[in-house]
């Protein structure tokens, strides 16, 4: 069976092709569907980047909610503006952000599963092999959060892919309007939903312009390159100039410098990004070159330059293309060097390589994992069963056996769901009654609970540990300034001081974590132990006989007690009289 699928495929048939390419859209669709069932389980039930980048959103749909919240106006300052047109867009057609949101992700990787499939065929002219690649990178899309997410981190695989096809899709007529321009909007795109990975497609489309040849570097023959590079650079710096965010008064970015002496930026901080384990800071944190680790089968791309230059059956389908693969990588690892040398000049390094990183490989594995099942498939052919040492058939059950597991267990659904980092609300008591009150009030709390109420009550929170991005100082000292008066005002004895603390913030509720007034409550949370001396002064006053002004207000003015949370009324507390 597998001799004949392959033998179809390495005909280029157009049924094969088909075939092929039909398997592929199957596989994003399970994966679409069994993601959807998950996404509508149950009630107050989002993904946990969505709390952060799309509830705005929802002041499309209703103007009344998040009117002067800070948060919100950083968060919708900071999003891409392709990324906002979008959400915005289909605001305007009825389809409320939130469930926007969930029906994303499916759409998107079909349209990753297509756009791999279609390069993967330019690279190596086997569907077999382009079906493989579409799975495998099908698979490391879902296996992680970036898909779920349905914010701009959603978007630059799926535009990289596009960017990919259409750049290696010049033979096809007519040369304009088949591969110049969808390439051109591609790079458009990409700009206008994730703008960081358009240096690296600018780096693509430089290196183009130069061939290694005979032990030496030559200009590129085909002028098609130059116009690709000219046109394409056009593009890219006229889109990141749209693309780059006007922060004003929420400016400006923090500088390596202050990064060094903020505790934000360290190990246990908010932007976790000095002095991390050597590991994590090479691999998986924000300084990281954070490659795929699933599914393993993506691992096999690292055999790619061995089987090439081993001549191993099927490496005569490769195309002269496959160059791209290398071209791509460079530009990546040369941004993420210079986001090391320039600390959030350019972001993030981890940034600059992730995304690259998993088409690159993903691409690769299956064009190995091809050319292997061939190899072993000529091998097994020379062969006499009967002569087989056991050996030999252990190793050929087990290669079968993990074959059929790399397939598999990524697509159960148990697996691929761990990777989702979603979100349920687990008081929907307190959702509901914040809902039903003014659309105006503000919450202000130091429990964990702060960063859902936005999301699921559709109310203000004065902050929270998910909004504390420590990124550009104008925003982020005003949060900082906040957590630090809250944390005052929650635990000082003084009532006065707690109700000066409500009248300046124009405080509505304050949400109590029960517990928050034991010291370990904020020795052990990392988040509050940033705010020195403020978190140090709160541990010495909950140590001392005299209880927080706070504490002693809690029978007389709370309104809703559920599960481990206790809701005050702002109003009862500035109307009460010091005991």
């Amino acid at each position: 069976m597998l001799h004949k699928l392959l033998h179809r495929s390495t005909s280029q048939s157009f049924r094969a092709t088909w075939l092929w390419f039909g398997l592929s859209l199957i596989v994003p669709i399970y994966f679409g569907i069994a993601y959807l069932q998950e996404a509508f389980s149950a009630p107050y039930l989002v993904q946990d980047d969505v709390r952060q980048h799309v509830v705005w959103f929802q002041r499309w749909v209703d103007p009344e909610l998040f009117q002067n919240d800070l948060i919100a106006d950083y968060f919708q300052a900071i999003a891409p503006p392709g990324f906002k047109a979008l959400y915005v867009g289909m605001a305007r057609l009825g389809i409320e952000p939130l469930l926007l949101a969930k029906l994303l992700p499916p759409v998107i990787g079909v349209l990753a599963a297509v756009f791999a499939f279609g390069v993967t065929l330019q690279l190596f002219a086997v569907p077999a092999g382009a079906f493989v690649s579409s799975l495998i990178l099908t698979q490391s899309l879902w296996l992680g959060s970036d898909l779920v997410s349905a914010t701009s981190r959603a978007f630059p695989v799926v535009l990289l892919l596009a960017f990919l096809y259409f750049l290696l899709n010049r033979e096809a007529k007519p040369f304009i309007w088949t591969s110049l321009i969808p390439c051109l909007l591609a790079i458009a795109l990409q700009g206008l939903f994730y703008p960081i990975l358009l240096p690296v497609e600018g780096g693509v489309l430089t290196l183009r312009l130069v061939r290694w040849e005979h032990q030496r570097l030559r200009r590129s023959p085909d002028r098609r390159d130059d116009l690709f590079w000219l046109t394409g650079l056009a593009v890219a710096l006229g889109t990141l100039a749209i693309a780059h965010p006007n922060l004003g008064e929420l400016g400006p970015t923090v500088t390596a410098a202050q990064m060094v002496w903020m505790p934000e930026f360290q190990a246990d901080g908010r932007g976790a990004f000095f002095n991390v384990p050597f590991w994590q800071r090479w691999l998986v944190s924000n300084r990281g070159i954070s490659p795929p680790f699933y599914p393993t089968t993506i691992w096999l791309s690292l055999l790619l330059p061995t089987l090439i230059k081993r001549r191993f059956p099927l490496t005569q389908h490769l195309s002269q293309e496959i160059k791209v693969l290398v071209e791509l990588l460079i530009p990546s690892v040369v941004l993420f060097t210079l986001a090391h040398l320039l600390l959030l000049r350019l972001y993030f390094p981890s940034r600059h390589t992730q995304h690259s990183l998993r088409v690159v490989m993903a691409l690769a594995a299956g064009i190995v994992a091809t050319i292997l099942l061939e190899t072993g498939r000529r091998w097994l052919l020379r062969q006499r069963w009967h002569r087989l040492r056991w050996w030999q058939y252990g190793a050929i059950a087990a290669v079968g056996l993990f074959a059929i597991a790399s397939v598999v267990v990524p697509g159960i659904p148990l697996v691929f769901h761990s990777g989702h980092v979603l979100v349920q609300g687990q008081v929907p008591e307190l959702y509901e009654f914040l809902a039903n009150q003014p659309k105006t009030i503000r919450v202000a709390s130091l429990a964990s609970e702060a960063e859902n109420l936005a999301v699921f009550s559709q109310r203000s929170v004065l902050t929270a540990r998910e909004y504390a991005l420590p990124f550009h100082l104008g925003y982020y000292n005003r949060i900082r300034l906040r957590t630090v008066d809250l944390l005052r005002a929650h635990y000082s004895p003084d009532l006065s001081e707690l109700q000066q603390f409500i009248q300046t913030y124009t405080i509505d509720f304050i949400l109590l974590q029960r517990g928050a007034f034991r010291p370990d409550y904020v020795a052990n949370n990392s988040w509050l132990m940033q705010y020195q001396p403020e978190a140090n002064q709160a541990i010495e006053r909950l140590n001392q006989p005299e209880r927080p002004a706070l504490a002693r207000l809690i029978n007389q003015c709370s309104v809703l007690n559920v599960n481990n949370l206790v809701l005050l009324e702002a109003n009862c507390i500035t109307g009460a009289q010091p005991q």
